[in-house]
């Protein structure tokens, strides 16, 4: 047997890596957010249109920035970016799914311990999995799998990761820590949609690139 590291990277990621990671990704949501919601503010007749990118700007923006860091370590990483493509496929279920029925509720959906509450986290559970597995598989396609023998794993484990860290971060940051911070009938707090936001992305950011880490660390066994 011979071992040889058959890495994807230009460089080897570690802490300092998953730092900027986890900030550009959590910088990222918010700032495609909030431009969504200012281009919306500003143009209430536009709110059709943008609803398609409702997912598409958050991400975009998280891919542009998760971009700018992985350049230094992944060759061809620009192909990174097409990730965004997939919020615009995967709204339409998303928000008929997961958005309605969270309307339909009439607030309960945010009131912890109420069946209305697990019921949607539940649902936001189950469809951020499937996004969070397609957001994956596509960045491994796209950029992971391009170079390197160790295809398979590095593939599986990237998706698995992604799915994970999707499934987890909307959940906590969507409905737990918002409905901690939702009073009744009031409207939330630019401070608090800000951590809300800040949270979900961050959350995404620190599984995500625990496995970027990881995956670039890797030694693969090769006969």
């Amino acid at each position: 047997m011979l071992y040889e590291e058959q890495n994807t990277f230009r460089r080897t990621p570690g802490l300092v890596t998953w730092l900027f990671w986890v900030v550009l990704t959590t910088f990222g949501g918010i700032v495609g957010t909030f431009l969504l919601s200012f281009v919306s503010n500003a143009n209430p007749s536009l709110n059709r249109l943008l609803i398609w990118f409702y997912l598409a700007s958050p991400l975009f923006f998280v891919a542009l920035g998760q971009w700018w860091l992985l350049r230094r370590f992944v060759a061809q990483s620009g192909w990174w970016l097409l990730t965004g493509v997939l919020g615009f496929i995967f709204v339409y279920p998303y928000l008929l799914i997961y958005s309605f029925s969270a309307l339909l509720t009439n607030g309960q959906s945010l009131i912890f311990g109420t069946q209305e509450f697990w019921k949607v986290s539940f649902s936001l559970a189950i469809m951020s999995l499937i996004f969070g597995s397609l957001v994956g598989l596509l960045q491994g396609i796209l950029v992971i799998r391009r170079r390197g023998a160790a295809v398979p794993r590095r593939l599986l484990w990237w998706v698995i990761g992604s799915a994970i860290a999707w499934g987890v971060g909307y959940p906590a940051g969507e409905q737990f820590l918002a409905s901690l911070l939702w009073h009744g009938s009031t409207p939330f707090t630019q401070a608090t949609i800000w951590l809300v936001v800040g949270t979900t992305w961050g959350i995404i950011g620190a599984i995500t690139g625990a496995v970027l880490v990881w995956v670039g660390r890797v030694r693969v066994k090769v006969r």
